[in-house]
């Protein structure tokens, strides 16, 4: 493959035409922004006299995802690659502790993708006095991170950058004392907020305070010719690069590694790398909904009480004694004739078709999100074959997601092991860690291998561990009469329905008393076989009786599959 020239001013058009691309996209990703934040009129040009309604539609909408994709902390299987080396067992258990300390970040890049096209995970490095915790990780929304659009796949990009911005006094420790033009922190949305926003930190501290003053970063992996540059246009107006190296981060094979790890939930077909927001599918719904609430909530309020009163039937005085409401009041008029003295003002009822047309916003808003109504919260009178239909419907566009998700986890978890070994690699460190209650010593040989990574709660949600559940508690007698023993079946069921520990022991330890009671009752001589008493060994039976599992539904099962 060919190989291009990448100088300062090439990566400095690079980022130009980054900037320029979501600039274009900044008006639907505040629309976005607004309506999960429940500030769908922020922003607008509303008259101050009319009442704006928002409701909270845009939130459920990607809570609903969330809830159901993260049931349970994350975690991974790790297998032996096609070379056989490394340690699995240390390996696992180092990438469990690191993703275990990740959830908020997962999360948080997974909310990103659902309501921007797209986010991204990115792995940096941490001062930390365990080696073990020099890693850490964050969410990236998708403007700051620079990809190669025209590439059908990640692994086949040809670069990746992230655009960010770092403190004056920490680029000055980095990169030496130069003669950096240090500038205020910009944010992605400030265009929209400039009126709303108090002085920035930098106008209150001074002109001439360094404490928060920034530079902007463009740190940039550069895969054909595998250099990292970092380059920053507040630095001799950008000619230059800042400093370039070769990609420190390696894998087994010897390969450039991204710290930088895509978060994709929906795809644009024929551009793989570009993706496409989950919020921007019901945007329009949610529009007319709050456009619907705000035109009702105004028209309830001019439902008042007016009446017309006829031109001098009624003095100043009298007419403060209608407007007071004193309840029993009378009033003397010099009037014979009453009619038409006051009358109220007619209102026009809310129309029919008001009611008719929000009802089909909300069906085509719940039709755009592919999820049941039960998982929103929302009672049906489906009956249960229905209820099972949608469930397995639901559980399947879940799956899809969970699928990504886990690629995501697996990704990140790859990651952390090639970095982790390049630092107990370059600090000679040999620390002790607790694996299965058994200390083991971590060198770098360890880690060198292409582990093949699974993430453990694959395509797991509250419904499909329900019915997992069922299933295994329903399928306990067929095992027992396939032979497997009932100790087996006992912890497989503890694990499944969130059971303490003790109990396993307190069975095990209840079947061997009775079993050396029966054998010293038997007499000397006499080979008879010895029946062992059923109560203990019913005690799995007798559970599968149950009518649905109890417990927590964040518990796994080893070695058990989703369904």
């Amino acid at each position: 493959m060919g190989k291009f020239d990448l100088n300062a001013r090439v990566l400095a058009a690079i980022v130009q035409g980054h900037k320029r691309y979501w600039d274009d996209q900044k008006n639907d990703m505040y629309r976005y922004k607004r309506v999960y934040e429940c500030r769908f009129w922020s922003g607008e040009r509303m008259d101050p006299s009319q009442i704006t309604v928002q409701t909270a539609d845009g939130y459920g909408f990607i809570e609903s995802y969330i809830s159901s994709l993260f049931t349970k902390n994350p975690g991974v299987v790790v297998k032996n690659g096609l070379k056989g080396t490394g340690d699995i067992k240390k390996a696992q258990a180092l990438a469990n502790d690191f993703l275990i300390k990740q959830r908020s970040p997962i999360e948080d890049a997974s909310r990103l993708a659902l309501i921007y096209p797209n986010s991204y995970m990115k792995l940096f490095p941490r001062e930390a006095d365990n080696v073990y915790d020099r890693v850490d990780s964050v969410a990236v929304p998708p403007w700051q991170v620079i990809v190669d659009r025209d590439a059908t796949r990640w692994k086949e990009s040809r670069y990746v950058g992230h655009v960010y911005y770092m403190p004056l006094l920490q680029a000055k420790e980095r990169f030496g004392n130069k003669d950096f033009n240090g500038i205020s922190y910009k944010q992605y949305f400030d265009k929209f907020m400039e009126d709303k926003q108090e002085k920035s930190p930098d106008m209150v501290a001074g002109d001439g305070s360094d404490m928060f003053r920034y530079i902007e970063i463009c740190e940039f992996y550069d895969f054909q010719n595998d250099m990292l540059y970092f380059w920053t246009p507040n630095w001799m107006g950008g000619e230059k690069f800042l400093d370039k190296t070769r990609i420190p981060f390696r894998n087994n094979n010897n390969e450039p590694i991204v710290p930088i790890v895509p978060v994709f939930f929906n795809r644009l077909p024929d551009k793989p790398m570009i993706g496409y927001s989950a919020m921007a599918r019901v945007y329009d719904q949610l529009f007319e909904i709050n456009l619907i609430r705000t035109f009702q909530a105004n028209a309830v309020r001019k439902c008042a009480r007016q009446y017309l009163v006829k031109a001098g039937s009624l003095d100043e005085d009298q007419m403060a004694q209608v407007v007071s409401g004193i309840d029993g009041l009378f009033i003397e008029i010099d009037e014979d004739n009453m009619d038409g003295i006051i009358k109220p003002i007619p209102h026009n009822p809310m129309p029919s078709e008001m009611e008719a047309y929000y009802r089909m916003v909300q069906d085509d808003k719940d039709q755009g999100s592919i999820l049941a109504p039960f998982t929103r919260g929302e009672a049906t009178r489906a009956s249960a074959t229905e209820i099972a239909a949608l469930a397995a419907y639901t559980s399947t566009e879940i799956g899809r997601l969970a699928r990504e998700r886990d690629w995501v986890i697996e990704e990140i978890a790859k990651c952390y092991i090639s970095i982790l070994g390049l630092y107990i690699d370059e600090d000679n460190i040999r620390d002790l860690i607790q694996v299965d209650n058994e200390p083991m010593v971590i060198t770098p040989d360890d880690l060198s291998e292409e582990f093949y990574v699974y993430a453990i709660d694959q395509a797991s949600t509250p419904i499909s561990e329900t019915v997992r559940k069922r299933e295994f508690i329903q399928s306990i007698p067929l095992l027992q009469s396939l032979g497997v023993p009932p100790d087996t079946l006992l912890k497989e069921l503890v694990n499944s329905l969130g059971l303490p520990d003790y109990i396993v022991q307190e069975t095990q330890q209840a079947i061997q008393a009775q079993q050396s009671q029966a054998a010293a009752n038997i007499p000397m001589g006499e080979g008879a076989a010895v029946e062992i008493p059923p109560n203990a060994q019913e005690t799995v039976q007798t559970s599968a009786q149950l009518q649905a599992p109890i417990g927590p539904a964040n518990l796994s099962m080893p070695g058990a599959r989703s369904v």
